[in-house]
């Protein structure tokens, strides 16, 4: 071959390399392009089964209302980038809920991370959720959620568990009771509820006579029961889950201990009905249970329940929670002109706090914020202000007695 034509072959070889180096970049730039105009996948960890699974397919179903109503309402965010809701059963177990974490992390690529009802799957999950600089909004009351240095990442949309026992010891003063005793399951959130109790207890006149603790999944409870109820308190606070409380009530019932008020979180004692179908009516009569509960009467709640197509008269508590979650991850976005985790994070205290005009729907915020307009969203599960470590205040708490196989609110508690 001569020089020359050995010169226009290698001409010929730089151009063709020249253009399929173009042609990839152009693919790449494409590429590049609809993933930035595509959907933000948020993944949302419910409790589909185990000791949360009265409560998982009502989140689930907010996280989609949510995103549907922001998606077709608010057209999207970002200028038109849709929010994509994926699900995964953490199944109320730590084990379970870090194998599901991963894989909303590591597979589906999800931008945050929302529901977790339960607070020892937020505690397994919260160190993957920091390594990768995704936010983590929880419904675990838990105090060590929140706790440690969490990047700016993890955010509580429930009350703490610490702020809750005090409320139970004032509803159990208020009732009448001085003498009371403690039966409590041993799981982060319900442990954090037990000093808070004593010492509010102690504080307005009352006695303590015991603090008993039981394990899951305990095959019989009675010992505990003939311990706890056998030296007659006036009220015994049961933080618990729905199966350790069903098996703990029906012994108190067989025991005959009626002259003894309960007292337990409504996540046991209500499980959307799940309870007093466990149990029956007759060993369900008379219990109390308080929960943090949303502003019903509010335009947020409101708003929310015809969206989620929650019946009259229902307190969705959970539910507004998460349906609060998906809007503020939007509105943060939306704030941040970003779907980078680690930009928007920084805009979540933001469009809560403010300062700025109350919204109480993310429509009405993506809308103002748009507008160039600082917002201050006022929530369904609750118009809640956060601190600086992902807790929220204002909360208000609604104490339930039930009364022939009702729950009734009776007292209206902050």
């Amino acid at each position: 071959m001569s020089r020359l034509a050995s010169a226009q072959r290698r001409a010929l070889l730089r151009a063709i390399g020249a253009g399929t180096a173009a042609a990839s970049l152009s693919q790449f730039s494409s590429l590049a392009r609809a993933q930035d105009n595509g959907p933000i996948r948020i993944g949302i960890l419910a409790p589909l089964s185990g000791g949360g699974g009265a409560y998982g397919a009502g989140m689930v179903n907010a996280a989609r209302k949510a995103a549907e109503y922001i998606n077709t309402q608010g057209g999207g965010v970002l200028g038109g980038r849709r929010i994509e809701i994926l699900v995964e059963d953490d199944e109320s177990n730590p084990t379970a809920g870090v194998a599901a974490a991963r894989k909303l992390l590591d597979v589906s690529k999800v931008s945050a991370i929302v529901g977790v009802w339960s607070s020892a799957v937020a505690m397994a999950v919260k160190p993957l959720s920091i390594e990768r600089g995704i936010p983590l909004l929880v419904t675990g009351s838990g105090d060590e959620v929140t706790q440690g240095d969490n990047k700016g990442l993890v955010w509580r949309f429930q009350a703490r568990g610490s702020d809750w026992g005090a409320v139970f010891a004032h509803a159990a003063l208020k009732d009448g009771a001085r003498k009371a005793s403690l039966l409590v399951l041993q799981t982060p959130f319900t442990l954090s509820m037990v000093d808070p109790f004593v010492n509010a207890f102690r504080k307005g006149g009352g006695e303590i006579l015991d603090t008993v603790y039981y394990n899951p999944n305990q095959p019989s409870y009675r010992a505990e029961v003939e311990k706890v109820f056998g030296r007659q308190p006036q009220a015994v606070f049961v933080p618990s889950y729905l199966p350790d409380l069903s098996a703990i009530a029906r012994e108190v019932y067989r025991g005959g201990f009626s002259d003894t008020r309960i007292y337990a979180n409504s996540s046991s004692a209500d499980a959307e009905g799940a309870f007093i179908k466990n149990v029956g009516k007759q060993v369900a009569e008379g219990i109390h249970h308080i929960q943090s509960i949303p502003p019903a009467s509010s335009t947020a709640y409101r708003t929310f329940a015809k969206e989620a197509g929650i019946p009259a008269g229902t307190l969705a508590i959970f539910p507004s929670n998460v349906w609060d979650e998906i809007s503020v991850l939007a509105l943060a976005i939306e704030r941040a002109g970003s779907a980078d985790p680690k930009v928007f994070a920084k805009a979540i205290p933001t469009v809560v706090n403010g300062p700025g005009s109350a919204v109480e729907n993310p429509v009405d915020g993506l809308k103002a914020l748009r507008a160039r307009q600082t917002i201050a969203y006022s929530g369904a599960g609750s118009q809640f202000r956060f601190t600086p470590t992902g807790d929220q205040l204002n909360r208000e708490y609604g104490h339930f007695v039930i009364r022939n196989g009702a729950n009734q609110l009776v007292d209206t508690l902050r």
